[in-house]
């Protein structure tokens, strides 16, 4: 049984899909790989947050337009360390917040309160993984800045890579999730308000405590 991204990257090879093109539906990729659409939507949710697909309200599922071809994508070293990962992030992402509470639009409101309500309904702390890295990913995206959306894609490169070597996987216990949650609230409810103070000291605040999570976690 074939997950959606094996029937993105067929559709892709084989040219029936191109950048900026249409996903099928939910039902219609349900049907044709023999899923629940529960699991179509989680696994569409995934990709989002990755941003291998964008969704847009009354018109569907598109995949996403590649980089310029100029443009040199900065990845994180094969040995890159959770606490390397951590404390690179704390020296910028509270500072961005600032940006982002005068930059944000309306519709970046939307996205963050999206990925943050997702996020505190996850049953699974796999499930909240995807909606934390969404979430971060929305912030860097309001503040509609390129520079900023380069660094978050090397962030996003470095989560990636720790997850999927086990090595960030001892902080996602429900219990330090549930923190998580709150936080990432105390955030958006700061960026809301567009304050720049407030939206700064709410991140530094989540970070300190990841960094914490993950120094409880490590061996």
């Amino acid at each position: 049984m074939a997950s959606v991204e094996e029937f993105l990257e067929e559709q892709i090879h084989s040219g029936a899909l191109k950048p900026g093109g249409r996903v099928p539906t939910e039902r219609a990729l349900a049907t044709l790989l023999g899923r629940s659409r529960h699991d179509i939507r989680r696994q569409l949710d995934k990709l989002e947050s990755q941003g291998r697909v964008t969704r847009e309200v009354g018109r569907g599922t598109f995949l996403t337009e590649p980089a310029d071809h100029d443009t040199v994508t900065v990845r994180p070293p094969v040995n890159l360390s959770p606490l390397d990962l951590i404390d690179a992030r704390a020296a910028w992402e509270p500072n961005l917040m600032t940006l982002v509470a005068v930059a944000a639009t309306a519709e970046d409101f939307a996205e963050i309160r999206r990925c943050m309500e997702n996020g505190e309904a996850a049953r699974s702390p796999e499930e909240f993984l995807v909606w934390d890295m969404a979430f971060h990913r929305a912030l860097a995206m309001a503040a509609h800045n390129t520079v900023v959306g380069a660094l978050n894609e090397m962030v996003e490169i470095g989560r990636r890579q720790l997850a999927g070597s086990g090595l960030d996987k001892s902080r996602y216990t429900i219990e330090n999730c549930a923190v998580c949650q709150g936080e990432h609230r105390d955030i958006a409810n700061a960026i809301f308000d567009r304050d720049p103070v407030a939206s700064q000291t709410a991140m530094r605040k989540h970070l300190q405590t990841v960094r914490r999570q993950m120094l409880s976690g490590l061996p």
